[in-house]
């Protein structure tokens, strides 16, 4: 497969120095988030899809595997009516009371690396995605520019399995780079999905490859191997994307191509933004990708 990389230019004065440690250095820890039920009471408005919380536990077995291995520390599941917007909200985009994304085995910032299936869309005029809740206590949607600043706690790498999570036009304008990360983030990647992506057991089964070999090395290329789809003739193609953060070209295509769960690059400061795609994927929910 031949991938397309564009490259987002500097939008913010860069800064030296920011210290990153190396994965080995901190406990390694992974949340899952499977939000499968919704349209009841005090959930959220979308279609139930139970394959959700089944992709969930593909991708937290694997770790659960390391962890018996003695090569992981820890495997959280956070499901359903316990996945909140509070725990994707970061301190410096709200009252500290609502901010929980630090939360002690809850919070994605609490973990190394995450996984969440559930909805999604995005706006391009407000340069936004946002994630479908499973309960309206605090908000339906966590939202990438009203709730996240990802990457001051632990968090390197998130795998979102969500419609709309990785819009090209709100990476081109800087909406994922201004909203996600400052420069001394610790986060480098987010892989997710331009335009719609279809659902079904079909994806717990490339959720299973994918976690299983990406181990050492990969990390953001097997994404967009497993999870790309194509239909002939249709704008209905599934066109994962990895975007990855750093301070030059060669550090983020390092972390894409040989990154791993347990080779996690240090990408230097987030000052920059690679988004990796597949040349001309066509979904719905989105533009048709450049060649």
């Amino acid at each position: 497969m031949k991938f397309r990389k564009q490259t987002l230019p500097l939008r913010s004065a860069a800064l030296a120095g920011a210290l990153l440690l190396p994965a080995a250095a901190l406990a390694d820890e992974t949340h899952v988030y499977g939000i499968a039920n919704f349209g009841g009471a005090g959930q959220c408005n979308a279609d139930s899809h139970s394959v959700h919380t089944k992709t969930a536990a593909e991708f937290a077995g694997y770790f659960n595997s390391l962890v018996s291995s003695g090569l992981w520390s820890d495997v959280r599941t956070i499901n359903n009516s316990s996945a909140r917007a509070d725990l994707w909200t970061d301190a410096s985009k709200a009252a500290a009371v609502d901010a929980k994304d630090t939360l002690a085995n809850a919070g994605v910032d609490d973990a190394d690396v995450l996984f969440v299936h559930t909805h999604g869309g995005h706006n391009e005029s407000a340069l936004r995605s946002w994630l479908v809740m499973g309960t309206d206590v605090d908000s339906c949607s966590a939202i990438t520019d009203i709730h996240m600043n990802l990457g001051n706690g632990k968090l390197n790498i998130a795998v979102v399995k969500a419609c709309q999570s990785g819009d090209y036009q709100v990476w081109k304008q800087g909406g994922y780079r201004q909203a996600l990360v400052t420069p001394t983030s610790g986060f480098s990647m987010w892989n997710a999905f331009h335009g719609d992506s279809s659902c079904g057991n079909f994806v717990k089964r490339y959720v299973k490859r994918y976690v299983s070999s990406s181990r050492s090395d990969g990390v953001g290329e097997n994404w967009i191997d497993e999870a790309y789809d194509w239909d002939i003739g249709k704008n209905n193609d599934d066109c994962p994307v990895s975007i990855v953060f750093g301070e030059t070209k060669a550090a983020r295509v390092a972390m894409f191509e040989n990154g791993g769960w347990r080779d996690r690059k240090n990408t230097g400061s987030k000052v920059a933004s690679t988004y990796f795609y597949v040349g001309g994927c066509d979904p719905s929910g989105g533009q048709k990708l450049p060649e």
